[in-house]
């Protein structure tokens, strides 16, 4: 194909020469090429947009990236000073241009290509020169190849400054705009059909029907003269033509432009890359390779969450229990070890299917949803300093319920394994580790058995440690022996559980008013006053009873001062920040309708990760200088209590809990776009952040 390509070409050039030529007007040039900088006047470090403009001859044209059936698409080489760059050639739509059975693809009256060049930061005083030189061939009944080399200077202090700014950005319009559709293409018979699932029919009910044009990037996928058929189902758009000439064998994935009139008249075009197979065949592979990954990500994730400072306090008393443990027979070490596993996992489990049930009737929440209820934070409160209190040695509870502290978290018996887990993973729902948004986000979107299996991962991961440490007697044995000091380390603990306590309570704080707080701390009272007297209880029957009753009455006051019903949804307390605006829906969309970067950080009072990462990443001074150098805006989401519109801003990411921070980087200078929204990790440096403010 490329051979006749080559020969179509060479003998329709030749053909210059043909008396033909004779009976019309020859131009000195039939295109007339221009180089326009976005603006004439630069600095070290600039990138500008460079428009190569193409104004060709009436009834003549030239060739886009893939030609066609014949002709030849631009060459551009640039002659730059040292340190500088230039970028690809962004490439107008084409339109379709019929010459006898063939069928070329290129452009007519007027073309603008454009690239970015960028410059050192270091550049020399006075005029910068930069030399193109310009192949392109140039067609009517036969075809001229033209050359020329044409300078374009900068920083010329004799010539009158030049902004060809608006100009530039109206062509950049013309570009084709990059759609995340799936797209997959396939051979049925003598045809290749085109499957584009735009996830929407209200795309395709704004658009012409009949109008749709296909150009892929690379030649011999279709027979270009034939006739494309289309069929629109729902959201889906099916295009057939007849296959070309190329073995598919050589093609995979095939960068495409479709072009298309909309409902108002205009012209149109979007870019997309098509995976060769049957679209269903692609996804499900695309399908099983995300599963695998979203389940190892969740098992680093959790991994990684036993280094957070929400489960460290309950993994040191699971330390202390296995010290005590090794004394043991090994048998009853491993069964522990798989105790606490399974209290892990059906723990993450549970509140995987209760968050997949509140979804599935329509509640828009996440990760740590049960965080925004006041009451769920309250009895987490009070359970953290119940069992500092225990380990405190403040009250132990005998008699029916055996030493319920020990019973539950502490002993080393499997019962006692088993909720140590359970209260791991109720403590570790305010972190988010690295790894595990992804997963997460993942999880939601699948089948239930697939979502479960995700969050089952994420427990292992948490699990995993001292499950290994159960089954592996030489790293028991780098464990402390036990003695006197784990009786004062015990009592130890009980501070981070007071410190976690006392955190709760503040998250409380920006739930409830300053009564309902006064409640719970009322509460924390009631129920240090009915352990203590159930500690001191007196001999006599009668003198027992009464301080039982008073102990019941105690922790029953306790229960009535929780938060019930006192749930409530408020607007971001942004004034509490040093810097930033309140994140809406509204004014993010009017931010980036203008040029100026924007960084957005979503955030919860009762989330860890994003008090840290916001103290020691962004609240900080060099962060603050480098976000007013570049003219970043900054808006901030708190989603403490439930917000519909953080909630869709999540999701919207693939993500299902907060942090998450978004950087918008400033308009690209050549497309006039927006690049990618970048997603930053969940776990920040200001290194992170500089370095990601600093890539635009």
């Amino acid at each position: 194909m490329k051979l006749i390509k080559f020969l179509s070409v060479l003998v329709l050039s030749l053909s210059v020469l043909s008396p033909a030529l004779a009976q019309e007007s020859k131009p000195d040039q039939y295109v007339k090429i221009r180089l326009l900088p976005e603006r004439n006047v630069v600095r070290g470090g600039d990138d500008i947009m460079i428009g190569i403009e193409q104004s060709i001859y009436p009834g003549w044209h030239t060739y886009w990236i893939n030609p066609g059936d014949s002709g030849a698409a631009p060459r551009i080489e640039w002659a730059l000073p040292d340190g500088s760059s230039i970028g690809d050639i962004h490439w107008p739509a084409p339109d379709k241009i019929p010459y006898g059975p063939l069928m070329n693809f290129g452009y007519s009256d007027n073309v603008i290509l454009l690239q970015k060049l960028s410059l050192p930061k270091d550049i020399p005083v006075g005029p910068i020169t930069l030399t193109a030189r310009v192949e392109i061939l140039v067609c009517k009944d036969i075809c001229i190849p033209e050359f020329g080399e044409y300078e374009l200077v900068l920083n010329d202090p004799l010539a009158p400054k030049e902004d060809n700014n608006a100009y530039l950005m109206a062509a950049q319009r013309k570009l084709p705009v990059p759609v995340p559709w799936n797209a997959a293409y396939d051979v049925q018979g003598e045809n290749v059909v085109l499957k584009l699932e735009t996830g929407s029919a209200a795309i395709l009910e704004n658009i012409e029907p009949g109008s749709f044009d296909f150009f892929p990037v690379e030649w011999g996928l279709i027979s270009n003269p034939g006739k494309m058929k289309m069929e629109i189902r729902g959201g889906d758009l099916i295009l057939t033509q007849l296959k070309g000439e190329r073995s598919l064998n050589e093609l995979n994935s095939v960068p495409s432009v479709l072009a298309f009139t909309n409902s108002a008249g205009e012209r149109q075009a979007v870019s997309f890359i098509a995976a060769h197979g049957d679209i269903a065949r692609v996804k499900t592979a695309s399908a099983a390779s995300g599963l695998v990954k979203a389940l190892l990500l969740a098992l680093l994730g959790g991994l990684i969450l036993n280094l957070m400072p929400c489960v460290f306090p309950v993994l040191s008393i699971k330390a202390l229990s296995l010290a005590k443990a090794a004394e043991k027979e090994a048998a009853h070490v491993r069964l522990s070890g798989l105790s606490y596993t399974a209290g892990v996992v059906l723990s993450f489990v549970a509140i995987a299917a209760g968050l997949i049930a509140l979804k599935s009737a329509g509640a828009g929440i996440g990760w740590g949803f049960q965080l925004q209820d006041p009451l769920v934070v309250a009895l987490l409160a009070y359970l953290l300093f119940i069992i500092g209190l225990n380990l405190t040695g403040v009250f132990e509870i005998s008699g029916h319920f055996g030493t319920l502290g020990d019973r539950l978290t502490q002993g080393t018996g499997l019962t006692s394994a088993f909720f140590t887990g359970v209260l791991a993973t109720l403590v570790a729902t305010p972190c988010t580790a690295p790894f595990m948004a992804a997963a997460v986000g993942y999880a939601l979107i699948q089948p239930a058995f697939v979502a479960l299996s995700i969050f089952a991962a994420l427990g292992l991961g948490l699990a995993l440690p001292y499950l290994i440490l159960s089954f592996v007697p030489a790293l028991q044995r780098v464990l402390p022996k036990p003695g006197a000091w784990m009786e004062t380390f015990r009592q130890f603990l009980a501070f981070p559980m007071f410190a976690s306590s006392v955190w709760l309570v503040w998250v409380l704080s920006q739930q409830t008013d300053a009564m309902g707080l006064l409640h719970i701390l009322i509460g924390l009272v009631m129920l240090a006053f009915g352990f203590w007297l159930l500690n001191h209880s007196p001999g006599k029957i009668t003198a027992r009873s009464i301080v039982q009753i008073l102990a019941a009455l105690a922790f029953l006051s306790a229960a009535a001062l929780l938060p019930f019903g006192d749930k409530k949804n408020e607007p971001a307390r942004v004034e509490s920040l040093s810097f930033g605006e309140e994140y809406s829906p509204a004014r993010l969309a009017n931010l980036l309708l203008s040029d100026e970067p924007v960084f957005v950080e979503m955030t919860a009072a009762w989330c860890i990760t994003c008090k840290v990462n916001h103290a020691v990443a962004i609240n900080t001074q060099e962060i603050k200088s480098l976000f007013a150098k570049k003219n970043i805006r900054y808006l901030v989401g708190d989603w403490t209590n439930y917000d519909e519109s953080i909630t869709d801003y999540l999701n919207s990411y693939g993500r299902s809990g907060v942090p998450i921070y978004v950087y918008y980087g400033p308009r690209d200078i050549v497309t006039g776009e927006r690049p990618e929204a970048k997603l930053l990790p969940q776990i920040l440096t200001p290194g992170i952040v500089a370095e990601a403010v600093n890539s635009y």
